[in-house]
């Protein structure tokens, strides 16, 4: 109990989509109704994700990275378990963007900001236990993710600019390898973190990057990230996560899966 009270102490000290626990498919051994000899279950949940600083730099049109790039999301995870080592899930939900950067043109600086409106997020994954000793697990994971947002508003250096019918387009890879320990309630983990994040926002009326572009690309500045989390729970019926996401962005998530 102390070991996962000073887990969680360094956690809180801490400052690419959530991976959740390597260990996630062992977890839950007994569900609602479906009993523990049975080699397949389903899960279903809930996934909050906020990510503060996405780290993201313009890919084409400057070296510079973003002065912000954040997201919001609220989502809903189904997830179809196997011989309790592997995980196979979809999450579908909303999510929001806001970011802000600097361009140049006719020799001066403009300050770009925009926001979007909330749009349908999806993404899938996979989650796998490769290995166990005693309260000791190793696991990968890999997931995609993507969007499609409506332009809400956008303002360059404090005035509005017509945005009709902009879009801004976002994707992301990623891929993760982690380690976990099971401390009575609590299974901490720590993972490595791979991800290629990459943003569109085009169609707009008026130059909105470099060398009078109507589209500005952005992707990630540091592909290599860390993930810092810990589930809480029993083993029956349901279980809680809260993850953190370090060096590739600044983010946490909270997500809850009940076992049927």
């Amino acid at each position: 109990m102390k070991k996962a009270i000073l887990f969680l102490i360094l956690f809180c000290s801490l400052s690419a989509a959530p991976f959740g626990n390597i260990l996630a498919p062992a977890i839950l051994e007994d569900g609602l109704f479906i009993p523990r000899e049975c080699w397949v279950d389903l899960r279903a949940g809930y996934e909050g994700d906020f990510v503060f600083n996405g780290r993201l730099k313009q890919a084409h049109f400057g070296s510079g990275s973003l002065d912000k790039a954040s997201q919001v999301t609220n989502a809903g995870t189904v997830t179809l378990n196997i011989l309790d080592r592997l995980d196979l899930y979809g999450v579908f939900g909303s999510s929001r963007f806001s970011m802000g950067w600097r361009f140049s043109e006719d020799e001066m600086i403009r300050n770009a900001k925009m926001e979007t409106k909330h749009a349908f997020l999806w993404g899938v994954g996979a989650r796998a236990v490769l290995f166990q000793w005693r309260k000791w697990g190793l696991g990968v994971g890999g997931r995609y993710s993507s969007e499609n947002n409506p332009v809400s508003w956008l303002t360059i250096d404090g005035e509005n600019v017509s945005v009709r019918s902009s879009r801004f387009v976002w994707r992301e890879v990623q891929l993760n390898l982690g380690i976990s320990y099971h401390i009575d309630l609590f299974t901490p983990y720590l993972a490595v973190q791979y991800q290629k994040a990459r943003a569109w926002v085009r169609d707009f009326q008026t130059p909105i990057a470099n060398r009078y572009s109507m589209k500005n690309r952005f992707e990630s500045i540091c592909p290599v990230g860390m993930n810092l989390g810990c589930t809480l729970s029993n083993g029956k019926y349901f279980m809680l996560n809260v993850e953190a996401r370090l060096i590739s962005e600044e983010a946490i998530s909270i997500s809850g899966d009940f076992r049927f």
